[in-house]
């Protein structure tokens, strides 16, 4: 069986009970806050993966990771043990990610990263979802990343859809089309 059919096991079984429980959106949620935690803290990944490190110490840096203290427990935090008892730490990651996907599609959420030059206004940002709301018909969750490389205009993702309007991506275009065998 490959890592990506046991994290998709392993994300259905949590989704479809969380569904069950009406607690759908609280696991979304503090799935959210466990990615951007070991998005923030590598070493967090480093000791999940680490044979070294106790089944209960893992544990307890997951629900320190995820926004809990060490006495809840509920369908997320056993989740999280039942996950550590079958060694399957190295999938939660992916676990993470298609749930998230799996959220999102019930919802009618569309995930939007809109990626600039430099950091944009909260107006601009507001007429940008409410563009994408109108156009799609959709909710949406969004992610703003300021990327200097892109020297001016912006990037945009949706969903598995991107556009490129800047200006690195133009002058990328220019060159190819000057110098077409570079």
């Amino acid at each position: 069986m490959t890592n990506g059919s046991i994290a998709k096991r392993y994300a259905t079984a949590l989704f479809e009970e969380a569904k069950a429980q009406f607690m759908d959106q609280q696991i979304y949620e503090r799935l959210g806050v466990l990615h951007s935690t070991m998005k923030a803290e590598p070493e967090l990944q480093m000791a999940l993966i680490n044979p070294h490190v106790t089944a209960e110490k893992k544990y307890q840096l997951l629900l320190l990771a995820s926004g809990l203290d060490l006495e809840s427990t509920n369908l997320f935090t056993r989740f999280l043990w039942l996950l550590l008892e079958n060694h399957r730490e190295d999938q939660l990651r992916m676990i993470i990610f298609i749930y998230r996907e799996m959220y999102r599609e019930l919802h009618d959420i569309d995930y939007v990263v809109f990626e600039t030059a430099v950091p944009v206004d909260d107006a601009t940002i507001e007429h940008l979802t409410e563009r994408i709301k109108a156009h799609r018909h959709r909710k949406v969750e969004y992610k703003c990343k300021v990327n200097p490389r892109l020297i001016g205009g912006f990037r945009l993702r949706i969903g598995d859809r991107r556009y490129d309007y800047s200006y690195q991506h133009q002058l990328e275009l220019i060159r190819k089309e000057l110098c077409p065998t570079q």
